[in-house]
């Protein structure tokens, strides 16, 4: 961590000044190539968990290519690597810096997009997240992520209070379409941290190429730690609506912003 006159603190090139300008900053090269062969070991193995086996959720989308794994999430009580990246070290630290205060962590998921894979709406995390009045989001890329391959599109600047929203709720497309997007590209390794009321989008992935990368969010410590509500929650909240596809499409949060078609119900 180091500090230079009258500029925010900074761990390995975080831009804290940026941040609150912008509502988001990137980290280049966070990973060694060395830790991001690791990561990619671990991602690979958390995907192949099964859909029900132990508290983690798996969830599904219908796709070009048949049926493809889109988001493994609350994976970190069962695979203690990948628990000790997301909760302990330089990530938090970065997250408390961000917030202004020490961190924890709230939520975690991996987001696969395969090729063919479908893309997300406008919309601001908070509206998703309703035990916190504001949090941070860390994407880490598990692979190079550009606009081919559905990269995240950010509005800058946005981040200052919530926008109307649609039924879904997602930005209202009215209000979206007056939005100025900008791809951000990153590449493996990288970090894009970006504030719970940013405005993002991505497209599907038209490439041959997945864009698979972790999501990690964190609140200030000062407000409690979450997580196990914001899951026992969720996990009550997709009970009620009958499981993860609602009226064909498929739901992965409790907003409904992926684009993904749900996969035919195994008969039971």
């Amino acid at each position: 961590m180091t500090t230079g006159p009258g500029q925010p603190p900074t761990v390995d090139g975080l831009d804290v000044a940026a941040f609150r300008r912008d509502g988001h900053v990137s980290v280049p090269d966070f990973l060694t190539d060395a830790r991001l062969h690791s990561l990619r070991g671990w991602v690979s193995e958390i995907e192949a968990w099964p859909e029900d086996g132990g508290g983690w959720f798996q969830h599904d989308e219908l796709g070009e290519r048949g049926v493809v794994r889109t988001r493994t999430e609350n994976f970190s009580p069962f695979h203690d690597r990948l628990c000790a990246l997301v909760t302990t070290g330089a990530l938090p630290a970065m997250a408390g810096l961000l917030l202004g205060e020490p961190a924890v962590l709230y939520k975690e998921k991996v987001n696969y997009k395969h090729p063919g894979g479908a893309g997300f709406a406008a919309h601001q995390d908070a509206p998703a997240y309703p035990h916190l009045p504001v949090s941070v989001s860390c994407l880490l890329a598990v692979d190079d992520a550009g606009v081919e391959n559905g990269c995240l599109e950010l509005a800058s600047g946005m981040h200052q209070r919530l926008l109307p929203t649609d039924d879904d709720g997602c930005v209202h497309p009215d209000v979206a379409e007056d939005l100025t997007w900008d791809p951000v590209p990153v590449t493996a390794g990288s970090l894009l941290w970006f504030h719970s009321h940013t405005p993002h989008r991505s497209a599907a992935n038209s490439s041959d190429r997945s864009r698979r990368a972790l999501y990690l969010t964190y609140n200030a410590l000062s407000v409690g730690d979450l997580r196990e509500a914001y899951y026992t929650d969720k996990r009550a909240a997709f009970a009620a609506l009958g499981g993860s596809g609602v009226a064909g499409a498929q739901r992965v949060s409790l907003i409904g912003h992926f684009q993904g078609i749900a996969p035919p119900r195994s008969p039971r």
